[in-house]
């Protein structure tokens, strides 16, 4: 039984079922720092206390696991080493915190696929830990395939960022109902505060401008997820950029037909077949899929479920991560 220490820097919705299957076997806490507030002087006694209270934690645990590389990881690898460091690098950190880590006083970086690995060489210099690679899982007991007739639903999932690149989606959804092909797009995820709320409103603004407000629904968060893919035939993932998109695997799970634009890393999760380069190819893909027989449709269904039991099961992820904690302890 070994004690590990978690240090969150970020959301934990990836962390919960490693953390759940950890505390079966060995004795898990989680970093939680307590700061003073004090005028003028707070920010200089607040991080002195971190650093004190980081370097305890470490000091008390065999193995610490950093869910995420960021400013937390970066301090503890510039702290005096004290026990095992694991850190699992997601995709954003990479352009802002991954050059700024102490790597040599790293154990072991888990990261999700080969082209975050080659991000990653090209980006750190000199030495670097050992690099385990872990795709992200789905959990399949809750995103359950159920084969769908073709309703001419497409379906995104993400925050309203310019990242995603739904504004473009929007715009082939307005070509496809011109030519008299009756496509709506259904979109969970909610506008981001700050300047990306400039792309919600433009989002917003393009689909009165034409005309396509019974055709497009933002749908917010939405809660269940999973009972929202069911209603979605075609899912897009129109992305610049992703680490491993965690939705397309979800809808890949729940037996959505899925198309990618070529955000580099996507080859690791998808067909060939089903990848885009520019908007007239997605449009061509998506006639293409809805001319098919409908029993060639559940066919290909059934295929992305299959490619998620094969590669993006959340159990061979949880397993795979813990043995990687393990094998450093």
């Amino acid at each position: 039984m070994l004690k590990i220490g978690l240090v969150v820097d970020g959301t934990d919705h990836f962390l919960r079922p490693i953390e759940s299957a950890l505390r079966e076997s060995h004795v898990v806490e989680r970093f939680s720092p307590r700061f003073v507030r004090l005028p003028l002087i707070g920010k200089r006694v607040n991080d002195q206390l971190l650093r004190w209270q980081l370097i305890r934690f470490m000091k008390r645990n065999d193995v610490t696991f950093f869910e995420w590389v960021g400013d937390l990881a970066v301090l503890a690898s510039h702290l005096p080493k004290c026990g095992r460091i694991v850190m699992r690098l997601h995709s954003a950190e990479l352009a802002v915190s991954a050059s700024k880590v102490a790597w040599e006083n790293v154990d072991r970086l888990i990261m999700l696929n080969q082209t975050l690995a080659r991000h990653f060489h090209k980006i750190v210099q000199g030495a670097t830990p050992e690099i385990t690679l872990i795709s992200n899982g789905v959990n399949l007991k809750r995103f359950v395939y159920e084969p769908r007739s073709f309703n001419y639903h497409l379906g995104m999932a993400a925050n309203l960022r310019p990242i995603k690149r739904i504004y473009e989606v929007i715009l082939g959804l307005y070509a496809l109902r011109q030519s008299g092909y009756p496509f709506e797009l259904y979109v969970a995820g909610k506008p981001i505060l700050g300047e990306d709320m400039r792309y919600a409103w433009s989002l917003e603004s393009l689909v009165a401008k034409l005309g396509l407000s019974d055709h497009v629904f933002f749908e917010g968060y939405v809660s269940d997820i999973s009972d929202w893919l069911h209603k979605i035939d075609v899912f897009i993932s129109n992305s610049y950029w992703e680490g491993q998109q965690v939705a397309l695997l979800e809808a890949m799970a729940s037996g959505c037909y899925c198309l990618s634009h070529c955000w580099d890393g996507v080859e690791e999760v998808l067909p060939p077949e089903q990848i885009f380069t520019t908007d007239s190819d997605l449009r061509a893909k998506l006639l293409a899929y809805a001319a098919l027989p409908e029993e060639e449709q559940r066919q290909a269904q059934a295929r992305m479920r299959a490619i998620a039991e094969e590669k993006f099961d959340e159990r061979r992820m949880v397993r795979e991560i813990i043995a990687a904690i393990e094998q450093v302890a």
